[in-house]
Parts: structure tokens; sequence; C-alpha cells
């Protein structure tokens, strides 16, 4: 599948991920995983980002949630 569709599915199919071995589903990942995905570096895959990006996003995320209570 071409990395820009893949981008778009991400953007707009909410069991999309960009996870063959999973069949592009986040339910699939959710079964295998039902206890959490258990490394950052498939998550990172998952939503075709870096390691670093996804830190990025989560810090700001719990950033968010802090300022909130």
């Amino acid at each position: 599948m071409p990395y820009e569709e893949m981008q778009n599915r991400l953007e707009t199919d909410s069991d999309f991920i960009a996870l063959k071995r999973f069949d592009y589903s986040m339910k699939e990942l959710m079964l295998r995983y039902p206890d959490g995905v258990p490394s950052d570096r498939l998550i990172a895959q998952a939503l075709l980002m870096t390691e670093e990006e996804l830190d990025i996003i989560f810090e700001e995320i719990v950033n968010k949630l802090r300022k909130n209570f």
C-alpha cells in the first residue's frame, strides 16, 4: 500500500493502522495485545511516526491533562 494512502487512511479510518501483519486493523492489534502494545516502537510504526515523534505527542497529552486537573 502506498505511503500516501496509509497516511490518508490513518486520518480517516479509526480502525486503520500501518501494520500489514495485523491486516492494517487496530482491532486485530488489540486482539493480539489485550493488555496494551508492549513497545513504543510498534506503536510508532502503526502510526507512521518515529519513536521521538511519539514521545513528543505523549508529553503534549500528559501536559494538557495536568493543566486540566
